[in-house]
């Protein structure tokens, strides 16, 4: 697997809305510098520990995909904190997107027919998008922070086993990413598993792809 060198990112001050108290508030800080000079970061998510960049530069995205040994031809979804960031990504939700969004008992991501406002190769070749409402409060205050979605891959090369923890992420890529949070990297081995996954065509209609 050839996977390019780390970038130099630079410094600069970032400005957030608000001020967290949590303890993670540095380590978050330090991830939304990292995204908007165009790096790729390590992180838990509410599903599995994943590699993510900001949705909106192409050669971001571009280097997520040779660090995971992924085909440009199968894109990656993108994490929004916010319904606001879902409308602003899609031409309309149905309402039966929100009902599953609101009330599944696990994390929904969404494929919609027609997507905007990302790198063209997170669309499919149809030109769809797949989204997910992120709730967790570490990857939304990076989000929020960060100013626009981040497109998200679980943390494996493709083709080997999703990590249940941080301590099973192959070391390439934890040696390849530009920054590596510290939140909940002491989390035992879990049950996470990626999030379930539906598309809508045009006309509303829905189909479940990965329960």
């Amino acid at each position: 697997m050839c996977i390019r060198a780390k970038r130099q990112i630079p410094t600069f001050p970032i400005n957030v809305m608000g001020r967290s108290r949590e303890p993670w508030h540095d380590d978050a800080l330090e991830a939304i510098r990292v995204l908007k000079s165009g790096g790729v970061i390590l992180h838990a998510t509410d599903t599995v520990w994943g590699l993510a960049c900001d949705a909106t530069q192409d050669e971001a995205v571009e280097r997520l995909n040779q660090m995971k040994s992924r085909h440009p031809h199968h894109p990656v979804l993108v994490l929004v904190a916010d319904e606001g960031h879902v409308k602003e990504l899609v031409s309309e939700v149905p309402e039966a997107a929100w009902d599953l969004m609101e009330h599944a008992d696990r994390p929904v991501t969404v494929v919609y027919p027609e997507g905007r406002g990302v790198s063209k190769s997170l669309l499919g070749t149809d030109g769809s998008l797949a989204v997910r409402r992120i709730e967790d409060p570490w990857c939304a205050f990076v989000i929020r922070g960060l100013g626009r979605p981040i497109a998200s891959t679980s943390a494996n090369p493709t083709g080997r086993p999703t990590p249940r923890c941080f301590g099973e992420i192959d070391a390439s890529l934890r040696n390849a990413a530009d920054y590596t949070s510290l939140h909940r990297q002491s989390d035992p081995p879990g049950e996470g598993r990626p999030s379930m996954m539906v598309s809508f065509d045009a006309q509303g209609r829905f189909a479940m792809l990965r329960s």
